[in-house]
């Protein structure tokens, strides 16, 4: 009788401590693992939001990241950040990538609303993020030796917004460019 109870709440007691051992995650997609330590450093990583000067012209934030030298086996693709992702794209000659996530004014344009549930069947669900991030943190997707890499990014320092003036958007997307 001693055995199986000592059977019982071991069993109890491994099933509360697996339970516990996901909370705080970052992750939510069980087949990504964040790297703990990169073979690379990062000088600088900050977010800037962003208006455009005109009616329509959009707004949106552009995350900057500056490598401390990059090795060349490693290639870096996205940003993720809050729900958002988009390319890293580097700035020439430089180690610094920017992703430039401009807000969609008119989100959901495809959905259908009919009386007839065939039709609303149609709709494709909202993409879930694949990662849940607090407000100044970001995750990289890099290519290192050809294998998917992802490093999680905190601390991002957030500089005032940049309003661009009605006739100087050097950048459509609305990033920095060349005054």
């Amino acid at each position: 009788m001693k055995t199986i109870k000592q059977t019982i709440l071991l069993a109890l007691v491994s099933t509360i401590l697996l339970s516990f051992s996901n909370c705080g995650s970052t992750k939510m997609n069980d087949s990504i693992q964040l790297e703990e330590t990169p073979n690379f450093s990062i000088a600088e990583v900050y977010s800037q939001d962003w208006v455009a000067g005109v009616k329509d012209g959009g707004s949106g934030t552009n995350v900057h990241i500056t490598f401390s030298g990059l090795p060349e086996n490693i290639a870096v693709k996205k940003v993720y950040y809050k729900d958002l992702e988009a390319e890293a794209i580097q700035n020439p000659n430089t180690t610094t990538f920017v992703a430039y996530f401009k807000n969609d004014m008119n989100p959901r344009k495809d959905i259908i609303m009919d009386a007839d549930p065939k039709k609303e069947a149609q709709n494709t669900p909202p993409k879930k993020p694949l990662f849940t991030l607090g407000e100044n943190e970001a995750v990289i997707m890099y290519l290192e030796n050809g294998a998917e890499k992802y490093f999680k990014i905190t601390q991002i320092e957030r500089k005032p917004m940049l309003a661009y003036p009605a006739n100087n958007n050097p950048n459509p997307l609305g990033g920095e460019g060349e005054n």
